[in-house]
C-alpha cells in the first residue's frame, strides 16, 4: 500500500536522524552538516506523507443580499472535497466493506439543517476483477457535499460552522484511513430583523392548512350529532307509530291471566254481550 509505504519511509528517516544526532554530538562539523540534510531529508519525506485527501467549507446565502445571510432565511454550506491522483473515497451508500465520507459539526450557531445532504454522484468500482459482485461507489478527484440550513430568525454578526470528516481513502494497492477539519463563516445582513416566523412560509402555510382542516371538521361533528339527533326522533316516533298500528291490526285480545280472566277489558265486554252473561272483573288480584 502506498500510503503506508510513506509512513514506513518516514520512520526509517527518524531513525536515521536519531543517529545522525549521535553522532554530531562528537562536535564534528561535517558531521552537523550531515545532521541537517536529515533533517531536510526527514521533512521531505514527512511533506510526502501526503493527506490524500482534503476538505474546504464554503457558506453561501440562498437569497443572497449583498453576499451576506437574511435573518429567518437559508443557507448553503458546499465541504468540498479533493483525493489525490490514483486514491479514492467512499459515498455513503456505499454497499461494499469499505467506510464512507463521514461529517460531524462541532459549531452551527444556530442553524437548523433542512432536508437532506446533496451527495456528488459516484462512479462504481469492481476491487476484485474475478467477482464482479463485489462494487463499492466511489469518489474521487475533486467533489462535494452539500447542506442547507435554516438561519435563525435573531441571527446577527457572523455564522460559523465548523467540524471534521474521517474518510477511508484506498488506491489499488489498499486503504488507509484519513482524518481532517473544516471551518465557513458569513456574515450576517445588519437591519434586517425577521418577524416570528418570518422566512417560514411554508410551515406557517401548513399551520393554517391543519386549523382550518379542524375547523371544517368540527363543523362537520356539529352536524352530524343535530342529524343523529334528528334520526334518533324519527326513530322513536316510527316505532310507536309502528307499535300502534300493530295494536290496531290485531285489535282485542281473547288472551287470559293465570286466573283466568281476559287480558283485554274490551273483548271480556264484547264476549259477555255476546253470551249474555254478567261480566266479572278482576282488579289487581281481588274478585
Amino acid at each position: 500500500m502506498q500510503a503506508l509505504h510513506k509512513e514506513n519511509c518516514a520512520a526509517r528517516a527518524v531513525a536515521r536522524v536519531n543517529m545522525v544526532v549521535l553522532q554530531a554530538r562528537s562536535g564534528d562539523r561535517m558531521r552537523q552538516t550531515s545532521l541537517w540534510l536529515a533533517l531536510l531529508m526527514l521533512a521531505s519525506v514527512l511533506g510526502a506523507q501526503a493527506e490524500l485527501i482534503r476538505a474546504k467549507a464554503v457558506l453561501e446565502p440562498l437569497d443572497s443580499q449583498g453576499g451576506k445571510a437574511t435573518p429567518g432565511g437559508e443557507v448553503k454550506l458546499r465541504i468540498q472535497f479533493e483525493v489525490d491522483e490514483g486514491f479514492h473515497a467512499y459515498h455513503k451508500d456505499n454497499p461494499g466493506y469499505s467506510k464512507p465520507i463521514s461529517v460531524k459539526f462541532s459549531e452551527l450557531s444556530g442553524l437548523t439543517e433542512t432536508g437532506e445532504a446533496q451527495w456528488p454522484k459516484y462512479h462504481e468500482g469492481h476491487p476484485d476483477p474475478k467477482d464482479l459482485s463485489w462494487v463499492e461507489y466511489e469518489l474521487s478527484g475533486t467533489f462535494e457535499i452539500v447542506y442547507r440550513f435554516r438561519v435563525p430568525a435573531t441571527a446577527r454578526g457572523a455564522l460559523k460552522v465548523s467540524g471534521s470528516y474521517e474518510a477511508q481513502v484506498c488506491d489499488e494497492k489498499g486503504c488507509t484511513d484519513r482524518s481532517g477539519a473544516f471551518s465557513a463563516s458569513l456574515d450576517v445582513l445588519e437591519g434586517s430583523r425577521a418577524a416570528p416566523g418570518a422566512g417560514d412560509n411554508e410551515a406557517l402555510k401548513r399551520l393554517e392548512d391543519k386549523v382550518e382542516a379542524l375547523a371544517q371538521e368540527l363543523g362537520s361533528q356539529r352536524k352530524d350529532l343535530e342529524a343523529i339527533r334528528k334520526a334518533n326522533e324519527e326513530l322513536s316516533k316510527a316505532l310507536k307509530d309502528f307499535i300502534k298500528s300493530q295494536q290496531e291490526k290485531a285489535g282485542p285480545s281473547g288472551e287470559k291471566d293465570d286466573h283466568g280472566f281476559y287480558v283485554s277489558y274490551d273483548f271480556a265486554i264484547a264476549e259477555a254481550r255476546k253470551q249474555g252473561k254478567l261480566l266479572l272483573i278482576d282488579f289487581n288480584g281481588e274478585y
